[in-house]
């Protein structure tokens, strides 16, 4: 019997859990704000993706490179939700700080030359950015 109730209160935790969860996303989703049309993120994906071809990085390295550039890009991403409130300067100021961050790491993980590659093709995204927000440099 403790059995069966123990495993009755962990399901429904986790029950609870996945349904708040659930909700999170949908609110999130409720305030995303896109500054790329569907089609547009598409090409910067395959862009960005022949540029890291370049780098010729291992299995590891591509699976920690991917992980850390995801990261990365998913806070860049919400930085521009409507939930967020930031004035347009207090949005400059948190973007460019994770572009910072997310250099920081990456060299740490690529060699000179792969970060070079990784620092030219992320600068044109976010010359994009910039360009797309009306943001001077």
């Amino acid at each position: 019997m403790k059995y069966f109730i123990s495993l009755l209160l962990f399901i429904s935790t986790i029950t609870v859990f996945g349904q708040t969860f659930e909700e999170k996303l949908a609110e999130r989703a409720l305030n995303k704000v896109d500054l790329y049309t569907s089609k547009e993120n598409d090409n910067l994906q395959a862009f960005y993706a022949e540029e890291i071809e370049k780098m010729e990085l291992s299995e590891q390295i591509t699976e920690e490179y991917y992980m850390t550039l995801t990261y990365y890009t998913n806070k860049m991403e919400r930085l521009g939700s409507k939930d967020k409130d930031y004035s347009d300067s207090e949005l400059k100021t948190k973007f460019d700080g994770l572009v910072a961050d997310l250099n920081t790491e990456m060299h740490e993980i690529l060699t000179d030359n792969q970060f070079k590659i990784h620092k030219e093709a992320f600068n044109k995204i976010i010359e994009s950015v910039y360009v797309r927000k009306e943001w001077k440099k």
